[in-house]
């Protein structure tokens, strides 16, 4: 699969769970934020300068960043979150 393919798979991926989110901001019964989360990250993977632009924000820098060291300090102890861990991380 070509990086452009990735990119707008990636992209396609956001837009669903993002509206996904925006249906449950509506529809209480419908849970938002986990949607909304995923939607962030497929940007981040499909769009390299909107994820460099939301990891240079300071709410990301001082709430974000404290929870991605905890978990990563957590995943080097456990082999399999040690496998997720590099999948996922830039």
């Amino acid at each position: 699969m070509t990086t452009y393919a990735k990119k707008t798979c990636w992209l396609i991926g956001a837009i669903f769970f993002f509206i996904l989110g925006v249906i449950g901001i509506i529809l209480p019964v419908i849970p938002q934020i986990p949607f909304l989360i995923i939607a962030f990250f497929c940007l981040s993977k499909g769009a390299p300068k909107v994820h460099h632009w939301i990891r240079t924000r300071n709410f990301y820098r001082k709430y974000v960043l404290k929870f991605e060291r905890k978990c990563t300090q957590v995943a080097v102890q456990h082999p399999f979150l040690q496998r997720i861990a590099r999948h996922f991380h830039h």
